[in-house]
């Protein structure tokens, strides 16, 4: 969140794993971390502000469930700000000592079974 605040995208895209999972607004899932780092260049274009509001996580030896509430802010024309709070779901997990996303549903993840 750090790095697309700042405009860092290649900071951005190396906290996902490289199999990595980014779940879009659309519900679409995006695999791989060169196809996230299109994602996330489009934040960064937009100037997309993430703040966190409120976060709880739990684990599990390597792995890490991390629920959060997200301000999220972009305006990409006219100094137009468009905002939206959001849950966030992610689970990160440690791969050669560092912590890195495996999946990332930053606008929630919903699916009805029936």
């Amino acid at each position: 969140m750090q790095a697309v605040n700042r405009g860092e995208l290649d900071l951005a895209a190396s906290c996902f794993a490289r199999d990595g999972c980014l779940v879009t607004p659309d519900a679409t899932a995006i695999y791989g971390r060169e196809r996230i780092r299109e994602v996330l260049a489009q934040m960064v274009i937009r100037r997309t502000r993430i703040e966190v509001e409120l976060s709880s996580s739990v684990g599990v030896g390597e792995v890490v469930l991390i629920h959060q509430r997200w301000r999220i802010s972009s305006g990409e024309r006219r100094g137009e700000r468009c905002e939206q709070v959001s849950d966030a779901v992610l689970v990160a997990r440690r791969i050669e000592e560092r912590w890195k996303l495996s999946i990332a549903a930053p606008w929630g993840y919903r699916r009805s079974y029936g």
